[in-house]
């Protein structure tokens, strides 16, 4: 009698997970069709580690948002309470020459194809190099688009919900402009343990 072993396959699979920090064209885009008119809301995620929230002069009551929180071209972006966890309010930028990203997206704060006084700001798919998508961000907290003498603006300074930022020039001592940073807050701790994301500084302002 012969005796058959039959051969035992093990199949591991290894899942293994990473953070990548997160990173529009302006022509309006065509919505998908949808079958509802009031599709179901989708609770903000928790901002990713090392984002920071933008506060209009230092008021840390308030905080730059993507309104409604939706993730979409042309979204505007507005002044709202500052809330705990609030993905919506979570941004990665650097000092200098950077692209202003809703954390944890591909979206990228646009001042769209023609910027001027009193041009309202929105979210965009982020596209590396788009004029519209590169700011600078000043030493003394101004958001400005290079090349092109613009800041991001709160409309006659008035904190409240809903009031969308705009493009304006930019002028020296102008606290509508000035936009202070602090870590947003994480649902839990980040893999690596990291506690901040100071921003890198420089000494350089450009904004024409």
């Amino acid at each position: 009698m012969f005796t058959v072993l039959a051969p035992l396959f093990i199949f591991a699979s290894l899942a293994s997970s990473a953070c990548i920090p997160a990173g529009g064209n302006t022509n309006t885009a065509t919505p998908p069709k949808t079958t509802s008119t009031t599709p179901p809301q989708t609770p903000a995620p928790a901002p990713v580690s090392g984002s920071v929230r933008f506060h209009p002069n230092g008021d840390k009551n308030w905080c730059l948002e993507v309104q409604g929180n939706k993730r979409a071209n042309g979204t505007p972006v507005q002044l709202a309470p500052c809330t705990a966890n609030n993905g919506a309010q979570a941004w990665t930028v650097s000092r200098g020459s950077t692209q202003v990203k809703l954390a944890g997206t591909n979206f990228c704060l646009d001042a769209g194809s023609t910027p001027g006084n009193g041009v309202r700001s929105k979210i965009w798919t982020c596209y590396a190099g788009l004029a519209a998508q590169r700011w600078w961000y000043t030493d003394d907290n101004r958001v400005a688009l290079e090349g092109k003498g613009q800041c991001i603006d709160l409309p006659s300074g008035e904190k409240r919900t809903g009031n969308v930022v705009q493009t304006w020039q930019c002028g020296t001592g102008n606290n509508n402009q000035a936009w202070t940073t602090s870590q947003a807050t994480v649902a839990r701790r980040a893999l690596d343990e990291r506690q901040s994301c100071p921003l890198p500084n420089v000494s350089q302002h450009r904004f024409g």
